[in-house]
């Protein structure tokens, strides 16, 4: 009974964790950059497509093909701040429009710093380029925890100011848009003069800053064999307390996984070694197949081998959407929460696909490293292919591991399938 208590206080416990409203408002807003990665990535497909002398065919339009990445990856801190600051917005019940571009300007404000080309310079490197410039390198996922902090600080500061009536109010009859646009004028103003003032009086650079405190988390998300292990671990334990282990490592870990696929994807468009394996791709293509768990290979059991009348139903519901890595309903169907007999293949199952994954992808080289972001929902072996370039090797990998997580479950499966089948008997009888 004590043991059941101490469960349940650490469920709650997570269970307010995943649903903070900051740490909701961030999975939100990283999911509306995931449309624009996966354009992006076709592109860079496009410009690596495995065919002999296809380098060449494509080399004339390779700089025209580069302009969707560089408006997508490269600038996807911006999406990710609109994205949170929307998200906290209805969370609080204010305007968004006007929120949102305030939390842009504080985030350009603080993450980028303009330069000057002089028309000697540009022509001394052979440019034509003239005048003011953004460089892009923090406005990709170098700036996504900068994107994050001053996305939710806009909002806080907008909402305080709303609270304390420090805002100018219009009289009656004035458009509600033009109404929003004035209360945003003083939070407004404050953003500009505290931003300004850090950047360049206090000569503070929030975002490098930022980069230095989180960057203890590279040892869990770096390219290294324990960047592997310690993600499946976190994920598959909180998700047996029947929390959505993505939703905890999300915020921590995407920032860094995306880093690496911008590297990835620029190497790649220009032609150059791919310097990072460890992306969120690896985990997605290759080791949660099915979704969290590896759980495929359960639905795979449940419907051709188990024995039960619960098995059988619950592996032929679920089997059609696991292919499709949506686990859920087998997750709180069977479920695996909380379950003695799954627990065990739940996070052994995923830890022995990413020790193949590492061996296959870093160890003997034998698979490309990913360079692409596509659609969550396709099949694995097809998703592994197109992640990493229309490799087909990888597509062989990833069936690899599935029958790999096939076989670790089939014993735990075959003991819980055996106690159904039992209760089954005995209810009959």
């Amino acid at each position: 009974m004590e043991q059941l208590k101490r469960s349940d206080k650490i469920v709650a416990q997570m269970g307010k964790i995943a649903g903070n409203r900051y740490i909701t408002a961030i999975r939100n807003g990283m999911s509306v950059v995931i449309p624009v990665t996966i354009i992006g990535s076709f592109f860079i497909i496009v410009l690596n497509l495995p065919i002999a002398g296809w380098e060449s065919v494509i080399a004339p339009y390779a700089t025209s093909l580069r302009l969707p990445m560089h408006v997508t990856i490269d600038l996807m801190s911006i999406y990710v701040c609109i994205g949170i600051t929307i998200s906290l917005c209805d969370e609080y019940g204010i305007d968004r429009a006007s929120t949102s571009v305030l939390a842009v300007l504080s985030f350009l404000m603080a993450a980028v710093t303009p330069a000057t080309i002089s028309t000697e310079q540009s022509a001394a490197v052979g440019l034509t380029i003239t005048g003011t410039v953004l460089p892009l390198t923090n406005l990709g996922a170098n700036g996504l925890f900068t994107a994050m902090v001053l996305s939710i600080a806009t909002v806080e500061l907008v909402r305080f100011c709303i609270a304390k009536k420090w805002v100018i109010k219009m009289p009656a009859g004035v458009p509600p848009a033009v109404i929003h646009s004035f209360v945003a004028l003083i939070p407004g103003t404050l953003l500009i003069i505290s931003t300004w003032v850090l950047k360049v009086v206090l000569h503070f650079d929030l975002n490098s800053t930022l980069q230095w405190l989180f960057s203890p988390i590279r040892y869990f998300a770096g390219d290294s064999f324990l960047a592997v292990i310690m993600p499946i671990l976190l994920i598959t334990i909180v998700w047996l307390f029947g929390i959505h282990g993505m939703i905890l490592a999300k915020p921590l870990l995407t920032p860094f996984w995306f880093a690496h696929l911008n590297d990835n994807m620029n190497a790649a468009a220009a032609n150059e070694p791919i310097p990072h394996f460890l992306t969120e791709q690896f985990f997605q293509w290759f080791v949660w197949i099915g979704g969290a768990g590896a759980t495929l290979a359960l639905a795979l059991l449940m419907a051709v081998v188990g024995m039960s009348a619960f098995c059988k139903k619950i592996g032929r519901f679920t089997l059609v959407p696991s292919l499709f890595n949506i686990n859920e309903p087998l997750i709180f169907g069977v479920p695996l929460v909380m379950n003695p007999f799954l627990a065990i293949p739940f996070i052994l199952a995923p830890l022995v696909m990413g020790t193949t994954t590492y061996l296959a992808m870093v160890v003997f080289n034998i698979v490309d490293y990913p360079i692409a972001i596509v659609p969550w929902t396709l099949p694995a072996p097809l998703g592994a292919m197109l992640a990493t370039g229309m490799d087909w090797r990888a597509a062989v990998l990833a069936l690899g591991n599935l029958a790999l997580a096939v076989l670790i479950y089939y014993p735990f499966f075959k003991r819980f399938d055996q106690k159904l089948l039992s209760k089954e008997i005995k209810t009959r009888d």
